[in-house]
């Protein structure tokens, strides 16, 4: 073989190879929004629970905006039938939750919407089963006027997103959600 010959050759390997790393980079992607479909959700929940938790208003309003944009993005076509029916029976209180918790830096108000938010963002993840982290579901008897309040949490470490700086360890795991990879 000559040299031109070869270096043809390489460089047609190369491509090839570089086209086969992208399509399964591609693919991994996909199959990790189809592993978990809510990761996006979840995340940015986690983002706004914790900048609640700093009483930090503004963090907690920019953090909205990304968690209601994801709820907005998640793929329907990656649901499965169940998860879909779950999903179109929440998406409309979450957006709605989410949608006032970004339109003020007023963590007073933050936190009202942030209890029926945690609340439905919970029966969500328990029925799609994807977390691919384990969460934890905790409460606070003080919060919501002394009626208590629950949220979730990616840490077992009490990090209380309705008393603030006020009571930051206030509360206690009520359930720890399993990681399902």
């Amino acid at each position: 073989m000559s040299k031109k010959t070869i270096l043809a050759v390489a460089i047609i390997v190369t491509a090839i190879m570089q086209t086969t790393s992208a399509q399964t980079q591609e693919m991994s992607k996909d199959t990790s929004v189809s592993a978990n479909p809510l990761h996006k959700v979840i995340s940015a929940y986690l983002v706004l629970k914790n900048a609640l938790a700093k009483d930090d208003g503004e963090a907690a309003s920019k953090s909205s905006k990304a968690l209601y944009k994801a709820i907005d993005k998640v793929p329907m076509d990656k649901l499965t039938a169940a998860q879909h029916t779950v999903w179109i029976k929440y998406m409309d209180k979450l957006s709605y939750d989410s949608e006032h918790i970004k339109e003020t830096a007023e963590t007073e108000h933050q936190r009202e919407h942030f209890t029926s938010l945690s609340k439905n963002i919970y029966a969500v993840v328990k029925e799609f089963n994807t977390n691919s982290a384990e969460l934890y579901y905790q409460f606070c008897p003080m919060a919501n006027d002394g009626k208590g309040a629950y949220w979730l949490s990616e840490s077992e470490k009490i990090s209380n997103p309705y008393m603030g700086k006020k009571m930051p360890s206030c509360g206690s795991i009520k359930e720890t959600i399993k990681a399902n990879n």
